[in-house]
């Protein structure tokens, strides 16, 4: 049985569940994962500590199972690219999930496919957030680095 520990956050905890269960493979070694929010001055010390990225960050996975998120920089991305905070911030768990599950983005090629599957699983979960009216889902590089 897979668990996540989800205190005052707001978020669909059953949503999340699905969305493990999509993404991770039964046989994989994802049994419990927990998520953290904090603030952008603590996100910031976590990105600089693990990244050596002095400033905030919107989502953090570690290979704990712990997955760091800071709402507030969920929210300034998620007004910047016209899609609710709420899908947003769960299209940010679902990415955390996949690298827990052992994907990243480091070549063109492995983000694209961790975006298709982002995309494929946030739809099977009722919402998407590709062909926005406002503006398209952002590469990395452009979260990571906004002046890119």
């Amino acid at each position: 049985m897979r668990d996540v520990c989800l205190y005052h956050s707001g978020i669909d905890k059953n949503k999340i569940l699905r969305a493990v269960s999509l993404v991770v493979p039964k046989n994989k070694a994802i049994r419990e994962f927990g998520l953290i929010f904090v603030s952008p001055k603590k996100m910031a010390e976590f990105n600089l500590k693990y990244r050596r990225l002095n400033k905030p960050t919107n989502v953090l996975s570690f290979e704990t199972g712990d997955v760091v998120v800071c709402p507030a920089v969920a929210a300034e991305e998620a007004k910047r690219y016209g899609f609710t905070q709420k899908n947003w911030m769960t299209r940010l768990i679902v990415h955390a999930i996949l690298h827990l599950a052992g994907y990243n983005h480091q070549t063109f090629k492995d983000e694209t496919a961790m975006k298709y599957l982002e995309d494929k699983v946030c739809g099977k979960l009722g919402f998407s957030l590709s062909g926005n009216s406002k503006s398209q889902i952002p590469n990395y590089k452009q979260i990571l680095n906004p002046n890119f």
